[in-house]
């Protein structure tokens, strides 16, 4: 049997989920994350997106054009349980304090630890939910 070669992904680039309130979802993330708004739909995809009923907003944590991307198809209602979550890394105990204070602040239930028990040890973590109900994931892990 041959041995494939690993593929060397470095980082998940963007994520792209529905919502059922684009006005709503957009206020949790900015406040959650102090995201920067980075566009409503994308130049590529407005005409697509006009035809199928749906619209984009993305979202740049500083890195990429988008980093999350929150979908609100106006036509159909969406099954928001399919994803069980998505998780993000922050630097250092100081980025992670302050994500943790903000969701204590807006009055989000902390649950703390992984998501999943069998996930690999990190220094810290804790989930949230955002309105439509979707699992976040904060994981401290200082650069190695």
């Amino acid at each position: 049997m041959n041995a494939q070669t690993r593929i060397p992904v470095t980082n998940l680039q963007h994520h792209v989920f529905y919502v059922t309130d684009l006005e709503r979802s957009k206020a949790f993330y900015i406040k959650l994350f102090d995201l920067q708004f980075s566009a409503l739909n994308h130049p590529d995809s407005s005409a697509a997106m006009r035809l199928s009923q749906q619209e984009m907003h993305f979202f740049s944590f500083g890195f990429h054009h988008h980093d999350i991307c929150l979908v609100k198809h106006h036509k159909l209602k969406m099954d928001n349980n399919s994803m069980l979550h998505f998780a993000l890394t922050v630097k250092d105990a100081k980025a992670f304090d302050e994500v943790r204070s903000r969701a204590r602040d807006m009055g989000l239930s902390i649950r703390e630890g992984r998501m999943l028990a069998s996930a690999r040890p990190v220094s810290r973590a804790f989930c949230v939910r955002d309105p439509d109900k979707h699992w976040i994931e904060i994981i401290e892990e200082p650069s190695r």
